[in-house]
């Protein structure tokens, strides 16, 4: 294979194993919504058992072992093809000394977007890295602010039994299980008790990516709003229907009770 060959190989190879590591992703977060998981992971107590199927190592692992992966075999192949390409170019430089480029800069025009490809992966993994820590944090938060209002018991029993998932048709938003009491999100991992809303708007981010919609939930219990994105407005609407609708039923059972 000509060197111009490996070169254009090189991000060719990045994207197919990117858009595989997305898929495998897809794969695990559709057996979490449909409880396809380890009974020990469900025997485990509410907050443990959320932690662990919330937690970014548990959706984002194919990510970060294909960026680990690829990052270790570029740069496997810049150091050895390199220094060899080096060699030739040592070569040429005494049979034509007065040839007005260095060796170095030959190879670093050649090897430019191998080595571009290895910032690009490397910056990658160490924003995931960041993120995983800061979002895990996050949802560590969350889950301890349920289990203070004693929600986080009924939200798991919600969880397991629920099957009403719908699709958000977003690559950043993985799909949503609506349960008889909670509203639940894999990624981003958010748990809405339909009793905390205080309000919900149907919203759009327009830019060079397009259009995105979203709906905006504000919480009684929260100053933060939480922003769920979808490809299609109408099923942001539905969403937004059953949230309302839910919310209302669920109060009107609790007068009812009291």
């Amino acid at each position: 294979m000509e060197m111009f060959d490996i070169v254009l190989f090189i991000p060719l190879f990045f994207l197919v194993s990117t858009f595989l590591a997305f898929t495998i992703r897809k794969r695990i977060i559709e057996k979490i919504m449909f409880v396809e998981i380890d009974e020990n992971l469900k025997d485990l107590i509410a907050w443990d058992f959320f932690y662990n199927i919330f937690k970014m190592e548990r959706s984002a692992k194919p990510i970060y072992y294909t960026e680990f992966f690829l990052l270790i075999l570029n740069t496997i192949y810049i150091l050895f093809a390199g220094y060899k390409e080096y060699l030739k170019e040592i070569e040429f430089i005494k049979e034509f000394p007065d040839f007005p480029m260095s060796p170095i800069s030959s190879v670093l025009i050649k090897f430019a977007i191998p080595i571009t490809i290895w910032f690009v992966i490397l910056l990658l993994l160490l924003f995931a890295l960041i993120m995983k820590k800061k979002e895990n944090k996050r949802i560590s938060e969350m889950l301890d602010n349920l289990e203070k209002s004693k929600l986080l018991n009924y939200a798991k029993e919600d969880f397991i039994n629920s099957d009403r998932i719908i699709g958000t048709g977003m690559a950043i938003q993985s799909d949503i299980k609506l349960g008889d009491k909670f509203l639940f999100s894999i990624y981003p991992a958010y748990i809405i008790p339909y009793s905390w809303i205080d309000n919900i708007k149907i919203d759009e981010i327009c830019g060079r990516g397009g259009r995105r919609i979203y709906l905006d939930f504000t919480l009684k219990e929260s100053d933060e709003s939480i922003k769920i994105f979808f490809a299609k407005e109408d099923v942001a609407e539905k969403i937004k229907d059953f949230s309302l609708k839910t919310k209302a039923k669920n109060n009107r059972e609790k007068i009812f009770k009291n």
